[in-house]
């Protein structure tokens, strides 16, 4: 088995999951690496949201290892489902929501837009994170509610990003336009901030 040190720490490499991504362990956990180039501008921004993304309080996994000079990251391991899973499966629970909401007010008391794609969030023992490590400053027009929300509820629209995905909603879960925008909107009464 191969491995790579980060900051005098040897880490297994279990698998690559992509050209800038592995799977190792330490100590019998797992955790993910991602490469990046610092001395490049995407590495710096790259690292800011890291900073950012944590500071602001949302749900992301753990930053253990950041080596700036080497250009690694290593981060928690989060054991859960995709959202854009569980949705092409079943409704999402309104806990799910809730948290949603409440991660995109801290994000945009930040001054953050985060990216709402349900495949970039992951439910794991009853809580939400953002999985990626990138956003824009803060635009309304790209916010949760103005643009996103419609891909968290069984709509046509969420069916077509699954399946763009390789996921579909089964049909008889999608509701009738009156029935789904009712649901969206006292879901968004009741947690909007």
């Amino acid at each position: 088995m191969s491995t790579i040190k980060i900051k005098h720490r040897e880490f297994d490499i279990i698998e690559e999951l992509s050209d800038n991504s592995l799977l190792v362990s330490h100590k019998g956990k797992e955790y993910i690496v991602e490469k990046f180039d610092y001395s490049k501008d995407e590495g710096k921004a790259f690292v800011y949201a890291l900073q950012r993304i944590k500071s602001a309080g949302i749900s992301a996994p753990k930053v253990f290892v950041l080596d700036k000079k080497a250009g690694l990251v290593v981060k928690e391991k989060i054991d859960g489902t995709l959202v854009s899973e569980l949705l092409a499966e079943k409704d999402l629970d309104e806990k799910v929501i809730e948290q949603l909401f409440l991660i995109a007010y801290l994000a945009k008391i930040n001054r953050m837009t985060l990216n709402y794609n349900p495949d970039n969030w992951m439910w794991s023992n009853d809580k939400l994170y953002y999985i990626k490590t990138d956003f824009i400053e803060y635009a309304k027009e790209k916010d949760l509610v103005t643009k996103y929300i419609r891909l968290w509820f069984s709509t046509k629209e969420a069916n077509e990003f699954l399946s763009k995905i390789g996921l579909n909603i089964h049909k008889n879960r999608l509701k009738n336009e009156y029935l789904i925008n009712k649901q969206i909107v006292l879901m968004t009464c009741k947690y909007y901030k």
